[in-house]
């Protein structure tokens, strides 16, 4: 879930030999039924979510542009 990159093998074991030793920790490993929903509806990745997040903040104007990091009311 945190890597949509990953692999993962038949009996629902995640692959971790791409992934760098720091990242490994903070890894999720849902087990196989959860594994299973999870694949079967739409998820998204923070990052994903983040960018989703940003592209609606510009499409509605809801920054300073002067100053964008200042986020204005609705």
């Amino acid at each position: 879930m945190c890597n949509t990159n990953m692999s993962v093998s038949t009996d629902g074991a995640i692959s971790t030999s791409q992934i760098p030793a720091s990242e490994q920790e903070t890894l999720v490993r849902p087990k196989p039924l959860l594994l299973k929903l999870l694949k079967s509806v739409d998820t998204y990745t923070v990052k994903e979510v983040i960018f989703y997040l940003g592209q609606y903040i510009m499409t509605k104007l809801l920054y300073d542009e002067k100053q964008q990091h200042i986020m204005l009311e609705p």
